[in-house]
């Protein structure tokens, strides 16, 4: 009998113009542990929007945070 386990996905974080490549730190951990690992270096993402994909060319998980209007004053 073969496994047929699923080999997990690389994901790649996009904050703006900016691509993380998951590494050995990330692997295992959820979007949200990751987008809190992250918000120190990119407050940005702290209340942005997570919109999740798989890249049809390479077949990597691409998750982006996008940033969410602010309200002025």
């Amino acid at each position: 009998m073969t496994d047929h386990a699923a080999t997990p996905q690389t994901r790649v974080f996009v904050i703006g113009g900016v691509r993380i490549v998951e590494d050995a730190s990330m692997a295992g951990k959820s979007t949200t542990e990751i987008q809190k690992l992250l918000t120190p270096l990119y407050p940005q993402i702290e209340n942005a929007t997570v919109r999740e994909r798989t890249d049809e060319t390479s077949g990597m998980i691409v998750v982006e945070w996008i940033q969410r209007a602010g309200r002025k004053g």
